[in-house]
C-alpha cells in the first residue's frame, strides 16, 4: 500500500505539485484508505486551486507589505490550513447538494450526511489560518519597518506631521 501521490498536474510547477502531494497525505484522501468512496475524494486540481486561493486571500489582506506567491509563501503550516478549510468547505457543499434520507421498512438511511462535521472542520482550520495570517503578516509589517521599509498605520498619518524629518 502506498500512500504517495502518483498524479501530477502537468502545466503545475513542480512546488504546486509537491504542495498538492502534501496536502493530499495531510488529509489522507487515497484511494487505499477511502473505503465508502472510488477513488480520491478531491482532485489534485482542486487542491491547487484551494492553495491559490489562500494564497490570493494572503495577498489581499492588509498590510499589503508585498505579494507572496506558491515559492515564497512565509508559512507552510499557514498555507496547509487555509487550503483544506477550503477544500472541507467545498466537500460540505456537495455533501449538503447529495444528502438524501430515506426510510423502509423500519430501517432509516442517511446518505451524504456529514456536511455539519466538515464544517466544524473547515471553521477550525479557518480560524488556525486566520491568526496565522493577521500574526505573521503583522509581524512581517514590523520588521519590515524596522528596515526603512513596511507599510505606515493610519496612525503614522494622523499624527506624523509632528515629528521632525516628515
Amino acid at each position: 500500500m502506498s500512500f504517495e501521490s502518483t498524479t501530477v498536474i502537468p502545466s503545475a510547477s513542480k512546488r504546486m505539485n509537491e504542495i498538492v502531494a502534501m496536502i493530499r497525505l495531510f488529509l489522507r484522501d487515497f484511494p487505499e484508505l477511502n473505503r465508502l468512496i472510488a477513488g480520491e475524494e478531491t482532485s489534485d486540481r482542486m487542491i491547487a486551486w484551494a492553495v491559490a486561493d489562500i494564497i490570493a486571500d494572503y495577498n489581499g489582506t492588509p498590510p499589503f507589505i508585498g505579494n507572496a506567491s506558491i515559492r515564497n509563501f512565509p508559512n507552510l503550516s499557514m498555507l496547509k490550513d487555509g487550503a483544506v478549510s477550503q477544500i472541507l468547505e467545498s466537500v460540505a457543499i456537495l455533501q449538503t447538494r447529495n444528502q438524501m434520507q430515506y426510510s423502509d421498512g423500519g430501517i432509516s438511511v442517511s446518505v451524504s450526511d456529514k456536511a455539519p462535521m466538515l464544517i466544524q472542520f473547515a471553521q477550525m482550520f479557518r480560524n488556525r489560518y486566520e491568526q496565522q495570517k493577521i500574526r505573521t503578516k503583522s509581524s512581517l509589517n514590523v520588521e519590515y519597518a524596522f528596515e526603512g521599509g513596511g507599510v505606515e498605520s493610519e496612525y503614522f498619518v494622523i499624527n506624523g506631521v509632528y515629528f521632525s524629518n516628515f
